[in-house]
């Protein structure tokens, strides 16, 4: 049995998919047929099913799989350790965070991954989200720190680490703020600013709208500093994620009848073939304390 085998039944396991399973090896298919028919012969057991072009794990081919993936994953820490070692080699990994999420949300994460993973570099891009799914299938990125994320999609791995709510923020000194939620009616007469990359922002103005409410903007920006800071010196108000508030002197509150959250979460590319560094802090993102 040779390393080159597990490798390319993991991948099939992973694809369930001859050609693609083929293509994350960089063999060619009749390669990789020939290669899972030897592995079968040595362990003395059917692995895959195949039935035309489906295929799926017999109950043998589940059972070694685990065991499989232990080998390869010790395989990458020896040639890891052995890199590091002689070579003294750092692992990069390139990240997206999409920008409407606050540093202070990550940051924490950060200090604690790179102390766990002292060879460990990390290049953080800031992204928008409508590419992050792009972005990380196209290999652009190797991880993405994302708002709610598309589910569904089988090549892509997702850890949930917390939901927000959407929340009105305004200046500390506003008279609202002495209010334990605002009103439609309240919103409505306040100089609105507008975060132009906000997840939430058509829902809101649909809600507003069903309620023959027109926000019109003061003021509109990309930059999420530049608004929020305005917010603070009380040039208007602005729906804010609750925990994303990333200058002093806001007050947040709910508006009534506006129920929105959003899910912040940590993809990757499923699959044993992805780089043991990003399993390991894929690991460690679903086990911090995000709370």
């Amino acid at each position: 049995m040779e390393l080159n085998q597990i490798r390319y039944f993991l991948n099939l396991a992973d694809t369930l998919n001859f050609t693609e399973a083929a293509m994350r090896s960089g063999i060619s298919q009749p390669t990789l047929t020939r290669a899972i028919q030897r592995l079968e012969q040595e362990l003395g057991g059917t692995l895959v099913y195949r039935d035309g072009k489906d295929s799926r794990l017999t109950a043998l081919g589940r059972e070694i799989r685990s065991e499989f993936a232990a080998i390869a994953e010790s395989e990458q820490r020896v040639r890891a350790i052995s890199l590091n070692r002689v070579h003294g080699r750092r692992e990069t990994l390139t990240l997206g965070i999409v920008n409407t999420i606050a540093p202070a949300l990550v940051t924490g994460f950060l200090q604690h991954a790179l102390n766990q993973m002292p060879m460990l570099e990390l290049v953080l891009r800031p992204i928008t989200r409508d590419v992050s799914l792009e972005y990380l299938l196209g290999g652009q990125i190797d991880g993405c720190f994302c708002t709610d994320p598309v589910a569904g999609n089988n090549k892509i791995a997702t850890v949930e680490m917390f939901r927000e709510r959407l929340l009105l923020a305004m200046a500390q000194r506003h008279i609202l703020a002495n209010h334990a939620s605002v009103t439609l009616a309240e919103l409505s007469e306040l100089p609105y600013l507008d975060r132009i990359q906000c997840e939430f922002r058509s829902r809101v103005q649909d809600h507003l709208r069903e309620r023959t409410i027109i926000m019109i903007p003061r003021l509109r920006s990309e930059r999420e500093d530049l608004i929020q800071q305005a917010v603070a010196e009380g040039t208007g108000v602005c729906m804010l994620p609750e925990r994303s508030a990333i200058v002093g002197g806001l007050a947040l509150r709910p508006v009534d009848t506006i129920d929105l959250a959003r899910v912040v979460a940590f993809q990757t590319i499923s699959g044993s073939g992805t780089p043991l560094a990003l399993r390991q802090l894929r690991v460690l993102v679903e086990q911090f304390s995000w709370a």
